[in-house]
């Protein structure tokens, strides 16, 4: 159970603190059944709620600084989806997504990346399908990082780089 104040991931959601847990007053609702009551990271005037005992939510604390520190070093040895059918693709991407772990949502960060080389190399730009995932993994990951590594978003991609670059040479 995550405490007050706790940052989370919250499945495709996002980074959310945990505010409170409450109950809801709300017809067709268990009255004994608990939620986090949570704010969206990206939203601070917004409320979430989300079942506290639900199995089926992809919900973890977001990494410690060391942990996201170690996590920026294994970035290199992060897979790429290998698919070529555009629907099983897109499927890979919410899936990966949806699970909450960094390593798929760099693996999906890596890929549309690859992907989006290719298309340029072609004339051709990324399709919305693509951009669509490319902004929702970045935006979770770069969020978590942002904020674990007390710095801009957009500094982010940045601050990777020079680590992977650092551990490459």
């Amino acid at each position: 159970m995550f405490q007050n104040g706790d940052y989370v991931v919250y499945g495709c959601k996002g980074i959310h603190k945990i505010i409170d847990t409450t109950t809801l007053n709300m017809d067709g609702v268990s009255k004994n059944k608990e939620y986090y009551v949570m704010q969206p990271y990206d939203k601070p005037t917004g409320s979430v709620y989300a079942p506290v005992d639900a199995a089926k939510i992809n919900m973890r604390k977001i990494m410690s600084r060391a942990e996201a520190d170690a996590f920026i070093k294994t970035v290199p040895g992060i897979s790429i989806l290998d698919i070529k059918n555009n629907k099983q693709r897109e499927d890979a991407y919410k899936e990966c997504i949806r699970s909450c772990d960094p390593d798929e949502l760099m693996r999906v960060i890596k890929t549309l990346y690859v992907r989006k080389e290719e298309r340029i190399s072609q004339g051709k730009k990324l399709t919305l399908t693509d951009t669509h995932y490319m902004q929702q993994a970045e935006g979770i990951l770069y969020d978590e990082l942002a904020l674990v590594l007390d710095m801009p978003k957009d500094d982010v991609p940045d601050y990777i780089s020079g680590i992977v670059h650092k551990s490459v040479v």
